[in-house]
């Protein structure tokens, strides 16, 4: 029973390590192998597939990090819990959060940071032997293994690195087995995973090395934040004057503010450290220290009012709340760390309980976001639901293809329930969305939104030929959008950046049926044709015109003219031949040996000088 209490010593922690590698190696790739094998097996089979290959992917960096530090009997509980966990959020999020909504991506670094930070508080404490360890063992053990981590992948991608350079090597000389042999996943997989585990020991037996690593990091770290600081500081006196419609017209300024939040409790951090305990922090960090947890809070509230003008314009995405749920976490950042400048005692001695305290209120919102609490996917819909049943968004403009495709379970089961609304223009739209009849993707409200206000009133072209016409009602009345239609200029899409020249049109009847074309022609020489079918126009697509500036010169004089092609087409069956002349480039031959003209002497105006003659 004692040995079982202790952790493993370094030879056995070595072994579990490689096994895990090994061993979980060879399940990831048995469920994601063989993928003509599995062409035939439902969704839910492959699903569950990926959520497992997922989720010991997860375990195995569990019982890597712990397997030297923790005590056996607390790592195999904290791994199996931890496991199932992880399983559920990641069930969760590709079922019900949907598997191909914008949050995806978001959704795994949110649960990768989870994983990370929930095993240092557990494995920390437990080698504390209690439920919180002193915060200089939680500084200690988070940055060593953060920087065992970085080097551990940066290990495993020169190993790869390695194995595929001599696999081209010996493909060189006709030897394919290496590059075969990389190929396949039970040999791929496998071997990732001991190069991983290897590298991951490596780091605990090499202390030395993770300390001067880290040391060297958090030095570099610790200085730049005078540096953002002072821009920090610069940016928040410039607001005083300017106000903050300037900020609002970026239209990313939430994810600016935010990003800049994060910086300030990095780098405050690593100025930080562990406080005057061990070392002496110079007066300059002192100072830059807390001034820039007084920013924090003054960025973290402008982004949540940014957000917040987002919100109530156009109600919540998934984007908006995951955006939301890092403004939370930087408020409580701001209003901590600000209270740390002003607490009495040493200096900002309130930082060591704050991390740990908010270290763990990050879990706990990270879990809230990745299960059915404060499911972004969830909350996002009930939202927007609401907005279209109280009538502030029409059912024309609203996103139905977020409900059909990006909002999983939660999307479709709404879609499901606005189909029996006793409001039959909405049911009809919902029962035209749950059947895919809305045609091509839309973008989302806010786009929609903004793309109307920055159309351009394509009224307003030049028409250069023939001189005083105008464009035809039904070409003007028509919204393009460059991305659902391809090689649409820009200048019919979005309004032009003022006093920068546009394009200008002409009007030309390219197929002699007696209806005009509609060319329109840009500053760059870029050139597309419009023709009309119906009230709509098709895009002609053309190519770039080789000079810009003799097109510029030619749009001046309104020298625009319709020649027939100098090669018909060739129909062969259903097949249109077209035929263009290959101009074949001059032969030069440079004789090497030839002598290069001399340049002719210039005359002279005086007659040369006579020779003296004999005597």
């Amino acid at each position: 029973m004692i040995a079982k209490s202790q952790p493993l010593p370094e030879r056995a922690a070595l072994f579990l390590r490689l096994g895990v590698g090994l061993v979980f190696g060879l399940c990831v790739a048995f469920l994601v192998a063989d993928e003509v094998s599995r062409s035939a097996e439902t969704y839910l089979k492959q699903f569950w597939r990926e959520v497992i290959a997922q989720t010991l992917t997860l375990v195995a960096f569990i019982l890597w990090a712990g397997a030297a530090v923790m005590r056996r009997v607390s790592l195999a509980i904290w791994a199996a819990l931890a496991g199932a966990a992880l399983c559920f959020m990641l069930w969760h999020m590709r079922i019900y959060s949907g598997a191909s909504n914008a949050g995806e991506l978001p959704s795994i670094l949110i649960l990768l940071a989870l994983t990370f930070i929930a095993n240092e508080l557990v494995s920390t404490a437990d080698q504390a032997g209690k439920p919180f360890a002193p915060y200089e063992l939680y500084f200690d053990e988070a940055w060593k293994r953060g920087v065992q981590l970085i080097l551990a992948i940066g290990f495993t991608l020169l190993f790869w690195g390695i194995l595929l350079l001599g696999a081209a090597l010996l493909g060189f000389i006709g030897f394919k087995w290496l590059e075969d042999l990389l190929r396949n996943e039970y040999f791929a997989f496998p071997i990732t995973g001991l190069a991983f585990a290897s590298a991951v020991h490596l780091g605990d037996i090499q202390p030395k090395l993770l300390a001067n690593v880290r040391g060297l990091a958090l030095g570099v770290l610790a200085w730049l934040l005078p540096v953002i600081t002072l821009i920090g500081a610069i940016f928040a006196v410039s607001l005083a004057f300017s106000g903050l419609q300037p900020l609002w017209d970026t239209k990313a300024a939430t994810a600016t503010l935010l990003s800049a939040c994060i910086g300030f409790v990095v780098l405050i951090n690593a100025a930080f450290q562990q406080g005057e305990t061990d070392r002496k922090v110079q007066v300059v960090l002192q100072w830059c220290v807390r001034l820039a947890a007084l920013l924090l809070l003054v960025f973290a509230i402008l982004a949540a009012w940014s957000l917040g003008l987002r919100i109530n314009q156009y109600g919540l995405t998934i984007d908006r709340t995951l955006a939301g749920m890092v403004v939370v976490i930087a408020l409580a950042y701001g209003l901590g760390y600000s209270a740390a400048v002003f607490w009495r005692g040493p200096w900002m001695e309130l930082l060591k309980p704050l991390n740990i305290g908010l270290a763990v209120f990050k879990c706990v919102v990270f879990v809230a976001i990745l299960t059915p609490l404060a499911s972004p996917a969830r909350l996002s819909v009930d939202n927007q639901v609401k907005r279209l049943t109280s009538g502030l968004v029409k059912p024309e403009k609203f996103d139905w293809w977020f409900l059909r495709y990006d909002a999983g379970t939660y999307g479709t089961k709404a879609l499901d329930q606005l189909t029996q609304s006793p409001d039959a223009a909405l049911a009809k739209m919902a029962a035209k969305a749950k059947a895919n009849l809305l045609g091509e993707r839309r973008h989302f409200l806010e786009d929609s939104e903004t793309a109307e206000k920055n159309r351009p009133d394509l009224s307003a072209l030049e028409v250069v030929m023939p001189k005083g016409a105008s464009l035809p009602a039904s070409f003007v009345a028509q919204r393009f959008d460059g991305e659902t239609t391809p090689f649409v200029p820009d200048c019919l899409v979005t309004k032009p950046i003022k006093d920068e020249p546009t394009c200008k049109a002409a009007l030309l009847d390219l197929d002699a049926d007696t209806k005009p074309e509609v060319i329109i022609l840009s500053t760059s020489g870029s050139i597309t044709g419009f023709k009309q079918k119906d009230e709509t126009w098709d895009v002609l697509r053309t190519e770039s015109a080789a000079n810009s500036e003799d097109i510029a010169k030619s749009l001046e004089t309104g020298d625009i003219r319709v020649v027939e092609p100098r090669f018909k087409d060739v129909m062969i069956g259903e097949v249109r031949v077209r035929f263009q002349l290959y101009e074949r480039p001059p032969n030069i031959i440079i004789d090497m040996n030839a002598v290069p003209p001399q340049p002719a002497k210039a005359k002279s105006a005086e007659p040369a000088a006579q020779a003296p003659s004999k005597p």
